[in-house]
């Protein structure tokens, strides 16, 4: 599988589906990479491109020193974009992916021909009691 060196992270991703046909990016949820989307790009790359990669801290991309922010992982998805010179895409995107769909969309909103928001809200869930406000969520290894 490839990797893409992007400012600051090397992103893991995939490409499949036929050359020159409109790309579906997928965005995995938080503890996933993107192994999770395997059964929907069998079925979607008949049609679409399918580009699925792993979030930074996720799957084969680099972990590079927290904690990240939608901003960072959204500024992530446009810089694999312009490695792979895809102006606009669809995106897809579950949980924490969609978050990052959220950011696109207020954005990037050029960027993007359909959005598809799974499972998803404009901020994960509230701050474990007794967790410090700067680290709420803890990584799942």
């Amino acid at each position: 599988m490839p990797f893409a060196d992007l400012q600051n992270v090397g992103m893991h991703y995939a490409l499949d589906g036929p050359a020159g046909g409109p790309v579906l990016m997928f965005s995995n949820s938080l503890g996933a990479d993107f192994s999770m989307w395997d059964f929907q790009a069998a079925e979607f790359q008949k049609s679409f491109r399918i580009l699925r990669y792993d979030t930074r801290g996720h799957g084969k991309s680099s972990a590079t020193p927290g904690p990240y922010s939608i901003t960072q992982l959204g500024k992530d998805v446009l810089g694999l974009l312009d490695a792979l010179h895809m102006k606009q895409i669809h995106f897809c995107g579950l949980s924490m992916g969609g978050m990052i769909g959220m950011w696109l969309a207020e954005n990037t909103i050029e960027r993007l021909g359909k959005l598809v928001l799974c499972n998803t809200g404009a901020k994960i869930g509230p701050p474990r009691y007794g967790a410090p406000a700067s680290r709420p969520f803890e990584r799942v290894a």
